[in-house]
Formats: structure tokens, C-alpha cells, sequence
């Protein structure tokens, strides 16, 4: 029995998000990175990016559903 890897499950998903952000504006991706790769709070991220905290959140609401719709 082969050993799974974990991340071996999020591949695909990964491949068919690439497409989709790369078409987001830098800003957008910008904040993305920050959220979800670098682990930054949304009042670190509006600090950062010279916002409120609730104009990231409504930011980030945006993106996600963006992405949603390009993936469905």
C-alpha cells in the first residue's frame, strides 16, 4: 500500500483555482496571498493595504465569490 500524501488531494483543486487567479487584479491577489498564505489577520492585511478591516472583509467576500462563480 502506497503512502498518500496529503496534499496529493489538493492538486487538482489547485490547478483549476491557477487559472482563475491569475485573472484577479494584483491588489486582489495580493490580499489573498496575505489571508490565506502568509496567515495575516484582516485588520493586519487593511493596516498593510492603508483600509479598514471591514473594507478587507467585504474585499475578500467579493474575491472568494468571484472565484466561486469562474470555478462553477
Amino acid at each position: 500500500i502506497p503512502d498518500e500524501d496529503p496534499e496529493d488531494g489538493a492538486l487538482e483543486p489547485r490547478i483549476a483555482l491557477a487559472p482563475a487567479v491569475r485573472r484577479l487584479s494584483d491588489r486582489d491577489r495580493r490580499v489573498i496571498y496575505m489571508r490565506f498564505f502568509e496567515d495575516h489577520t484582516q485588520a493586519e492585511i487593511g493596516d498593510e493595504l492603508g483600509v479598514t478591516q471591514m473594507q478587507i472583509s467585504r474585499l475578500l467576500e467579493r474575491i472568494l465569490r468571484d472565484l466561486r462563480v469562474q470555478l462553477a
